[in-house]
């Protein structure tokens, strides 16, 4: 690994740590400050103020802010996120499973995603102008003019009530919940009810990085080095894929917020098919006012598009020669 790299690797982490004390610090303001009562959901009416009192002390709730803040930092780099008072449950318990049912859907679906997109895009800019660049734009951008919802209830109504080929919703059969990780993947049951979800979201999301890679590649057409390529007498075809190179880097712009959105947003979809991901776990927290799992959905979607975010700086340096990690 060249010193550059290393020197670049260090200040990125930094970057990383801060952004992940600033993010902690944000969440706990925001909690506090937001309308309503938080303890309403933890504590009863019906208690005595002294049975009261004694639950909110039992949670740290009674404690000075600076002090729950401090109790809050410390907490979350043990990774303990407390207790949840709608559940009454360790909130890791309660996060990790709804990410990871998120993840089996998302992470292949946007995989799958800039796969097409990449690929379909540069196909179709490369030939602007046919047939083929008409109708391999205008289906797709068709789909994504359909809310994710109302996309996900007509595919619920064709192939599961008209044609019954997939299940309507959930995760598995009644009595399957307490499946492993390894033991959905591996069983095809886990796929027919995920093929839904997993095919709305490829759907909805497909045309956005498509359009820009087309529209990429028909500015690097005209460039200079396409017609060297071209006048060097290589293939077609060979030529497309070194100007398709040149033509992703906005792809990999485009999807670092797009994992936020993609993981926090897409509620919509995990309730059209009763998905239990961490989306639907977010939104039902916020309605609870049940602080301590809103806090830990939001943490881990964001610390998702932080790493993400790494993840596309490095893939620059990758697919563009022109940037060097040496720079500031």
């Amino acid at each position: 690994m060249s010193n550059s790299l290393t020197e670049f690797l260090v200040r990125r982490l930094v970057s990383f740590v801060f952004m992940l004390f600033f993010l902690l610090t944000a969440i706990f303001v925001l909690f506090r400050v937001m309308p309503g009562d938080p303890t309403a959901m933890l504590v009863s009416g019906r208690l005595t103020e002294e049975s009261r009192q004694a639950m909110l002390e039992n949670f740290g709730l009674n404690r000075p802010l600076h002090e729950q803040y401090i109790v809050f930092i410390r907490n979350v780099l043990q990774g303990d996120f407390g207790i949840s008072f709608f559940y009454r449950e360790p909130v890791a318990d309660v996060i990790f499973p709804s990410l990871v049912n998120t993840l089996m859907i998302m992470l292949p679906a946007l995989t799958l995603v800039m796969i097409i997109a990449y690929f379909w895009g540069s196909v179709v800019g490369w030939n602007k102008g046919t047939a083929l660049d008409r109708w391999g734009t205008y289906i797709p951008v068709s789909l994504r003019a359909v809310p994710h919802f109302i996309l996900g209830l007509g595919l619920l109504i064709v192939f599961s009530y008209n044609l019954g080929w997939l299940p309507t919703g959930g995760m598995g059969p009644i009595g399957g919940a307490d499946k492993s990780v390894l033991e959905r993947l591996t069983s095809p049951t886990f796929y027919k009810y995920a093929a839904l979800p997993f095919t709305t979201a490829l759907l909805h999301y497909i045309a956005d990085p498509m359009m820009l890679m087309r529209n990429n590649i028909i500015g690097e057409r005209e460039k200079d080095y396409v017609e060297l390529h071209r006048l060097k007498g290589l293939h077609p075809r060979q030529v497309r894929r070194r100007a398709a190179r040149n033509s992703m880097l906005p792809l990999l712009t485009w999807l670092t917020p797009m994992i936020g959105i993609a993981f926090g947003g897409q509620i919509l979809i995990e309730v059209v098919f009763s998905w239990p991901g961490i989306g639907r776990e977010l939104v039902l927290a916020a309605q609870r006012q049940d602080m301590p799992v809103a806090q830990a959905a939001f943490f881990m979607v964001a610390v998702i598009v932080l790493l993400t975010n790494l993840v596309v700086d490095l893939a620059y340096g990758y697919f563009d020669p022109r940037i060097s990690y040496g720079k500031t």
